[in-house]
């Protein structure tokens, strides 16, 4: 059978809608030591999550006063905070998706944070959210849904994350339509108030590439954990490093924090590959309040992503990290 092969040229989405600034229903899991809330109307995004009765751990702004032109240049791109999802490569993915010029990184295609998302099961500390295929299309012949799985199970939020043919395909194997590389990424983008540091376990070969203010990392709080400063930061700054796990003080400094990406990481040479962890810091009088972005890339033949979310006591044991 003839394998069927695509460029990026030939991937269209459907035009953004502005996300609104009411916050709409969110859905709540919680099991006796966890609550997480997600929105399935902001792209399945969760805008909390913590211990029962605790704070939330993530940075939000459900009003986001300050607006973003999209990059298809009609929709409005919304910084409202919490965790979320992007798909493709920075860059390159998202140019195809929404027309980004050429050389341009930033912002990404408005659609991705106002997609409404689709209620697939919902079983009080489980569910499953699903976009609309028309996204991801390729022709008029394939085109993609993304899936978001949210799972409490014990003292751990697990996320999964994939790109779904629609229609029963496959990307893999005979007669199937295979992803262009820069649209088979799936990003985990977690916004938490800033942080005087962030703690970040390195793994593969420890480098680190660093822009802004930001700098390089010093040693940490455990073996195989290196500090990132926040604090002397006045402006913007970003470290992109070979790392998957990245933990941060909660705000009433209770606990910490403690992000993963547990699947093995595949080393590519780009921007945010798999098991290369990226901080971004915004500046320090950012409005409503400054913040931190944690965030993970994965990359594979099955277009997928699994990152753990925990609580943990916010004192390091010695010789263990976050999350050990």
């Amino acid at each position: 059978m003839l394998k069927k092969f695509i460029t990026m040229a030939t991937v269209s989405v459907a035009s953004a809608t502005a996300i609104s600034a009411q916050p709409p229903a969110s859905i709540v899991l919680e099991n006796e030591t966890l609550r997480a809330e997600v929105v399935p109307a902001w792209a399945g995004r969760l805008m909390s999550f913590g211990r029962k009765g605790g704070p939330n751990a993530l940075w939000t702004d459900p009003g986001a006063a300050e607006l973003t032109v999209g990059a298809d240049g009609k929709a409005l791109w919304r910084n409202v905070g919490g965790e979320k999802t992007w798909v493709g490569s920075q860059g390159a993915g998202w140019r195809a998706f929404a027309g980004i010029g050429e050389g341009s990184v930033w912002p990404p295609p408005a659609w991705f944070d106002s997609e409404p998302f689709e209620v697939v099961l919902n079983e009080g500390n489980r569910l499953l959210l699903r976009s609309g295929a028309g996204r991801f299309k390729v022709g008029m012949e394939w085109e993609c849904a993304v899936e978001r799985e949210f799972t409490l199970d014990g003292d751990t939020l697990v996320i999964d994350q994939r790109l779904v043919p629609a229609g029963g395909g496959q990307f893999e194997g005979p007669g199937a339509l295979p992803l262009p590389d820069d649209i088979r990424r799936l990003w985990s983008i977690t916004q938490v108030p800033r942080p005087d540091k962030v703690a970040m376990r390195v793994c593969g070969e420890g480098r680190h590439s660093i822009a802004g203010e930001i700098q390089m990392p010093r040693d940490g709080p455990a073996p195989g954990w290196v500090w990132i400063d926040i604090a002397p930061m006045a402006k913007w700054g970003k470290i992109v490093s070979d790392g998957d796990a990245l933990s941060v003080a909660l705000p009433d400094a209770s606990g910490r924090l403690t992000i993963s990406q547990t699947a093995d990481p595949r080393h590519l040479s780009a921007f945010a590959t798999p098991g290369r962890a990226m901080v971004y810091a915004s500046p320090v009088d950012y409005s409503p309040s400054a913040y931190v972005e944690l965030e993970f890339a994965a990359y594979g033949p099955d277009a997928a992503q699994c990152v753990e979310m925990r609580i943990d006591p916010v004192e390091w044991n010695a010789g263990q990290g976050a999350g050990d």
